[in-house]
């Protein structure tokens, strides 16, 4: 399986805190079946995370230590961007990396100040040549109560990242609720542990891939923790299935009907 959303790089932001701690967490990783990893660090213009050419270097030295330590996971370098008003502006000054300098780039919203104009966020950043995956869109609260807004999201060019212990239920059964309404629309694209330690948020997907398997299929299953991951690591892509419109309720239809 592939990872595409982790804290697992020591010392740059709120994930690991060492770099026993990070060879911890890719022990975890290796053993749950994860083979490859985009290590996403946060991007957040306030805070003093470890950034560009300081990552970079950090990055590369992880590597080191996972050859050295003989665990076989190929790592690879992106952010997790952190939303502000003004990103669309100053994004082309922003040292931030991609996935895997690929298009794709990993983006989060204040969730306190969840933007009312996310598709003309998704459309603006398409139009200066990202394609934006929306991490763990289910822990927004103007999500669960509007699931729409990732419809038209999708429909505007969005990829949708969901976590792996949301969907198994370890935050919560709203959290699994909204997980399971999305992917049961082809409202999700792909899942990733957003793991932060070797404790509390570790890199664990086994048990998801087998909830979307026995749930809903093995090809549902191999496109949400594999393809996908991979068209992304290849920079291609992604074939996005048409996402389902929202049912109509036997109470909305019949006051159609009477409205005639």
């Amino acid at each position: 399986m592939i990872d595409v959303h982790c804290h697992i790089l020591p010392e740059v932001d709120d994930g690991a805190e060492c770099m026993q701690e990070a060879i911890n967490m890719a022990k975890i990783a290796k053993e749950q079946g994860i083979n490859k990893i985009i290590a996403t660090p946060h991007y957040h213009p306030e805070f003093k995370y470890a950034k560009g050419q300081e990552l970079k270097k950090i990055y590369e030295e992880f590597k080191k230590e996972l050859k050295e330590n003989k665990i076989d996971i190929e790592l690879y370098i992106g952010n997790e961007i952190y939303f502000t008003y003004d990103l669309i502006d100053k994004i082309s000054e922003l040292d931030f990396y991609c996935l895997n300098d690929s298009k794709y780039i990993l983006i989060e919203f204040p969730p306190n100040n969840f933007p009312n104009n996310l598709c003309n966020i998704v459309y603006e950043l398409k139009q200066q040549g990202f394609i934006p995956v929306l991490a763990h869109v289910e822990r927004y609260i103007k999500i669960h109560d509007d699931p729409e807004i990732i419809y038209d999201c999708i429909k505007t060019g969005a990829i949708i990242q969901i976590n792996s212990s949301s969907l198994i239920g370890k935050q919560g059964k709203q959290f699994q609720k909204t997980c399971d309404l999305l992917i049961s629309r082809n409202m999700v694209h792909l899942v990733a542990t957003d793991a932060h330690s070797d404790t509390r948020r570790r890199p664990l997907l086994r048990d998801a891939y087998e909830y979307v398997e026995k749930k809903y299929s093995k090809s549902m299953a191999e496109n949400l923790f594999i393809n996908n991951a991979q068209c992304i690591l290849d920079n291609k892509e992604i074939v996005v299935e048409e996402p389902l419109e929202k049912p109509i309720s036997k109470v909305s239809l019949f006051s159609r009907i009477f409205r005639r």
